[in-house]
């Protein structure tokens, strides 16, 4: 009997000799008012860097912890007072010097008179990596969040806010944490309980959802609104992420917008009552320049005509600057087709006062474009050119340098217009010429914009003023 329970003391001793051997954790068994490590197992010597019987007869206690002696005997004053203890405080140096933040769970153990401390030791740097990647990630998060444009808020399923980001809170009109428990139905104008209640209903985990309403400054004041909201978390307890952007500038615009198309129509239908009656007129003016006039007589029917002319031009240039039509592009070859316009282009008085060349240099070019705008545009900037020069103006084609993308110069070296009222050109009505209205300019710069050409006008000392439209 008695051989058979020493047998069984030394096989329980043998497994609980395994189990501290090879155990995942660092154990230690250390007796800290005497600076020694007394036991460890294999894991403590891999963990801090030793071999063999290194940690229990060289390493001090103060050698793994040299800069936290105070705390350790802290610790374990505080083991030994509860019979137990844990910390998460203390690192751990390895042979080469490296630090290992450690969770260190303790307890007592008596060797003979002395009280000394178990400990079992866990590397969580891996762990405290994690931790520290997520809270940079979080700052930069919460960096995006508060420099938005937009404002953001955190609500909970009760529909009280959670957090907002400082712009959110400028927009209402708040200092951020005093919209911090707030329903959303004191913010949100257009919101309800039923149609709050109908709306979480309605929204799906991670599936944004773009709303527009009305919000509540905290004056009372009502802005329109655009909402993207999206639920997170599980369907059983969702909570959701809004983002806020005011939209009354653009709502505004949209107003401008809707506006200037009604002006545009109202434009387009007193020009067309207009024309009938002119062309009356024009009627009625060849034909008094066809019968024997006084010489003062045929200067004032002739100063009408031109008058009749300029009115005619201006109506064209309205309707043209008013009208919505995009155009039906087709391929048509640049070159090709300003030669058949010269002969009518040459016939306008404004051109015809003046001497046009034309230097083609887009052989075999083509481009997508609606023949009759190209056509007006072309017409547009000779007629400009030519009213500010009564010299040469040239009509030059050619292909960028450095893109190698087509384009069309018209060249004059007429008086040099200042960079001020050359920043004004093409904004309609704006004029450097008495009789000038500015749109014929402004329409250019429509239909560049809808074909997608780049339109610039320059002028200097050295080469006079150039329109160019890269096509």
């Amino acid at each position: 009997m008695h051989s058979d329970a020493a047998q069984s003391l030394q096989q329980r001793v043998d497994w609980l000799s395994r189990i501290f051997q090879h155990a995942n954790d660092a154990i230690l068994v250390i007796d800290p008012d005497n600076d020694r490590i007394i036991e460890a197992n294999g894991s403590a010597a891999r963990m801090l860097g030793y071999d063999g019987d290194e940690l229990t007869d060289d390493v001090r206690v103060s050698s793994v912890h040299p800069h936290e002696m105070e705390k350790v005997r802290a610790f374990a004053d505080d083991v030994r007072s509860r019979g137990h203890g844990w910390t998460n405080e203390l690192s751990c140096r390895r042979k080469d010097g490296h630090r290992l933040p450690s969770e260190i769970s303790a307890s007592v153990v008596e060797l003979g008179a002395r009280k000394c401390i178990v400990a079992m030791v866990r590397d969580v740097s891996e762990r405290k990596a994690a931790e520290d990647a997520l809270r940079k990630s979080e700052q930069r998060f919460r960096g995006f969040v508060e420099n938005a444009g937009d404002g953001f808020f955190q609500v909970g399923r009760d529909g009280r806010i959670a957090d907002v980001n400082a712009r959110a809170a400028e927009m209402l009109g708040y200092e951020p944490r005093a919209l911090i428990g707030r329903s959303v139905l004191e913010i949100d104008a257009g919101l309800s309980p039923e149609t709050f209640a109908r709306l979480t209903e309605e929204l799906e985990i991670d599936r944004p959802r773009l709303l527009e309403s009305r919000h509540r400054r905290r004056d009372g004041s009502v802005f329109p609104s655009e909402v993207s909201i999206c639920a997170y978390g599980s369907s059983d307890d969702p909570r959701y992420i809004a983002l806020l952007r005011d939209v009354s500038r653009r709502k505004e615009a949209d107003a401008a917008m809707a506006r200037l198309a009604e002006m545009g129509e109202l434009a387009a239908m007193i020009v067309h009552q207009i024309r009938n009656p002119l062309a009356t007129i024009n009627l009625c003016l060849e034909h008094l320049e066809r019968q024997p006039l006084q010489p003062a007589s045929r200067k004032r029917v002739t100063l009408a005509a031109g008058e009749a002319e300029r009115l005619g031009r201006l109506l064209n240039e309205v309707l043209g600057y008013a009208g919505r039509d995009t155009g039906s592009p087709t391929d048509i070859a640049p070159d090709a087709l300003i030669e058949q316009l010269l002969p009518a282009l040459q016939s306008i008085p404004a051109i015809a006062r003046s001497e046009l060349r034309f230097e083609p240099g887009l052989a075999d070019c083509s481009i997508r474009a609606d023949r009759e705008q190209f056509a007006q545009v072309i017409s547009n900037l000779l007629c400009n050119a030519c009213e500010a020069e009564r010299g040469a103006v040239r009509l030059v084609t050619g292909r960028c340098a450095d893109t190698s993308a087509p384009y069309v110069e018209v060249r004059n070296g007429g008086d040099l217009i200042p960079p001020d009222l050359l920043a004004r050109i093409g904004q309609p009505f704006f004029s450097t010429k008495a009789s000038g209205t500015g749109l014929g300019v402004a329409y250019v710069k429509r239909i560049a914009a809808a074909h997608h050409w780049q339109f610039t006008l320059t002028s200097t000392p050295a080469e006079g003023t150039i329109a160019r439209l890269v096509l």
